[in-house]
C-alpha cells in the first residue's frame, strides 16, 4: 500500500477496499504481472507514438515514480505531462477531482 498510495489516503477507511483487493489477488498472478511489466521495454513503441498524449503522475507514486513517468512523456512528441499533487499510483482514486481537472480539458481538446 505504501508504494501505491500517498500517506493521506492510507489514513482513510477507503484504503481497506484496496488492501482487500490486493490481498485477494493470487500471489502467482501478481508476481507474473510484475515480472512482465519489469521486463517490458516499450521505448521504441513509445517513441513512435504520434497521437495526442496525456501523461499524468501522482506526486507520491512509489510504483511508477514521477520522474520515470515524466521521462516517458518526454519520449512522446507533443505529450502533455501533469503531476497530480498529493496522489500516489492511482490519482483517479486518491484525487478524483484533480485527476478530472487534468483529463477533461485534454479530452475536450482532442475528442
Amino acid at each position: 500500500m505504501e508504494r501505491w498510495f500517498a500517506p493521506t489516503f492510507r489514513a482513510t477507511p477507503a484504503l481497506a477496499l484496496w488492501r482487500n483487493m490486493l490481498a485477494r489477488t493470487l500471489p502467482q498472478g501478481y508476481v507474473a504481472a510484475c515480472r512482465a511489466l519489469a521486463a517490458a521495454d516499450q521505448t521504441q513503441a513509445t517513441l513512435a507514438l504520434r497521437l495526442p498524449a496525456l501523461v499524468a503522475a501522482g506526486e507520491a507514486d512509489g510504483a511508477s515514480p514521477p520522474d520515470l513517468v515524466r521521462a516517458t512523456a518526454e519520449l512522446i512528441a507533443g505529450a502533455e505531462f501533469h503531476l497530480i499533487p498529493g496522489a500516489g499510483h492511482l490519482p483517479c482514486v486518491e484525487a478524483p477531482a484533480a485527476h478530472a481537472a487534468v483529463l477533461a480539458p485534454f479530452i475536450e481538446r482532442h475528442a
